[in-house]
């Protein structure tokens, strides 16, 4: 699984590029202030989706788990799309690329 640690590309903060890297969950867990980490899913038709978990090392409430743009970490031009809620004030939510995931 890959993990993508979070710039900030604007003053606000809520505008984010990510950046591909090798990091173990665990150092992107210890190291970034937001990650994303991919994670695959299968349908109920066999097709595999993938999609990516947004994770804060502050916690987070629901108003700041909503603030933010993402680009897509694998085709960089297209912002994800949120799909999922949060599973905890770190592990927030869930989301996809409407570009890679038509493909």
């Amino acid at each position: 699984m890959a993990n993508y640690p979070l710039t900030k590309m604007n003053k606000e903060g809520t505008l984010l590029h990510p950046q591909h890297s090798y990091y173990s969950d665990e150092y992107a867990k210890n190291t970034f202030d937001l990650f994303l980490s991919d994670c695959i899913v299968e349908d109920e038709h066999g097709k595999l989706h993938k999609y990516y978990r947004l994770h804060a090392k502050k916690a987070h409430n629901i108003e700041m788990a909503f603030a933010y743009d993402i680009h897509c970490p694998n085709c960089k031009s297209s912002m994800l799309k949120q799909i999922g809620s949060s599973l905890n004030y770190n592990e927030l939510g869930l989301y996809r690329c409407p570009v890679c995931d038509k493909k």
